[in-house]
């Protein structure tokens, strides 16, 4: 089977396209996948198999001088789409969303070809909805999703397909690889790229509360672009040398850090989202105001308007500390939380996904 993945501008679309292609190659021999990038996007720093590039960028809401360029890159990338479809030579392309994977689901449509689409997010994006009348099938994470597209047929709620790593590890067996001795861990991060406001919250929350109890420990991924800034200002508040706080630029085993939590406090992206309802954690969503529509602000809203999760908006951090002590002073609410938020999980997302895409191609 040959597959052509694309979509991008945030990992949140990238990620979704890698836990599929995982699952293919653990079930599928003779495989061959491919992915369509743009020049800049962070997929090219994700995506370790066999990648093409196209130059596109996204039309502004107002009115705008870049809108002339970004029609006319536009249309380009739709031939650079065929030119790649007609070599590649797919059975299926999948698209997540993100305005790379316009040209290359149209392209594949006026060709002929199986098209596949992904929402990860409670309202779907731009790109997704143009595209609903070109795919064979679109994937949603959100049951409520499907309120938003016209051709119900096509709309089939799978949930998020998640990376292996997810599946692999539970609480104890985490803490004891990660050789975490103290009873309550905390995780705090923000992104691959970190967000500055959380790191703030974090910093607060060690100086009014973590460095008086060894009884927690606090992982914090930074960000890579905030980590040299974050160590300056914990040195200059004397907390740097604190045992019962590790910090980091990146996290590179997430799942396992994740598995050892007890209370996480990230972003309300879709994927982030997805991950932490499938390991039933106890959340404090800080959602990004700088995404598309507010995605991330409905996205955490619709899960705390059931009870699955605490939400503080940017401008709320100060109370960040308040939040996670009452958390920790109350076993009973943050089980309710756990219990809740998994409701949004869907355990074989993936399985559904690759029975879905073998349907439509065979």
């Amino acid at each position: 089977m040959r597959i052509l993945f694309c979509g991008g501008g945030t990992a949140g679309h990238v990620y979704p396209n890698l836990a599929i292609a995982e699952t293919f190659e653990r079930n599928e021999s003779n495989l061959h996948l491919a992915y369509v990038t743009t020049k800049n996007g962070i997929e090219n720093e994700i995506i370790d198999f066999k990648k093409y590039t196209i130059d596109v960028i996204g039309f502004k809401k107002l009115l705008s001088l870049k809108n002339f360029k970004a029609a006319k890159l536009l249309i380009n990338a739709t031939k650079e789409s065929k030119k790649i479809i007609e070599e590649f030579k797919p059975d299926v392309i999948v698209g997540t969303g993100g305005y790379a994977t316009f040209p290359v689901i149209y392209a594949g449509h006026k060709l002929g070809i199986k098209t596949v689409l992904h929402e990860s997010n409670l309202i779907p994006g731009k790109a997704i909805k143009q595209l609903e009348k070109y795919a064979d099938r679109v994937f949603v994470n959100f049951e409520e999703s499907k309120s938003f597209f016209k051709n119900k047929e096509k709309i089939i709620r799978t949930g998020n397909p998640i990376r292996q790593g997810y599946f692999l590890v539970d609480k104890d067996s985490a803490r004891k690889n990660l050789q975490i001795k103290e009873k309550y861990v905390i995780v705090c991060f923000g992104g691959s790229l970190g967000a500055e406001k959380i790191n703030e919250g974090a910093i607060s929350l060690i100086e009014n509360f973590i460095r008086y109890r060894d009884d927690i420990l606090l992982i914090w991924s930074t960000g890579k672009r905030n980590y040299n800034k974050c160590i300056l200002d914990l040195e200059r508040k004397r907390l740097k040398c604190l045992k019962n706080v590790r910090v980091s630029g990146y996290i590179s085993s997430m799942p396992e850090n994740i598995a050892s939590a007890d209370i996480v406090v990230a972003r309300a992206g879709a994927m982030t989202i997805s991950e932490l309802s499938l390991c039933g954690k106890c959340t404090v969503f800080v959602p990004s105001p700088n995404v598309a529509n507010n995605h991330q602000y409905k996205n955490a809203k619709m899960i705390c308007d059931s009870n699955g999760g605490k939400m503080i908006l940017e401008s709320e951090l100060y109370r960040l500390t308040d939040e996670i002590k009452e958390l920790l002073e109350n076993p009973t609410k943050r089980n309710l939380l756990e219990e809740n938020i998994k409701k949004f999980s869907v355990n074989d997302s993936n399985k559904i996904i690759y029975k879905e895409i073998l349907k439509i191609v065979k």
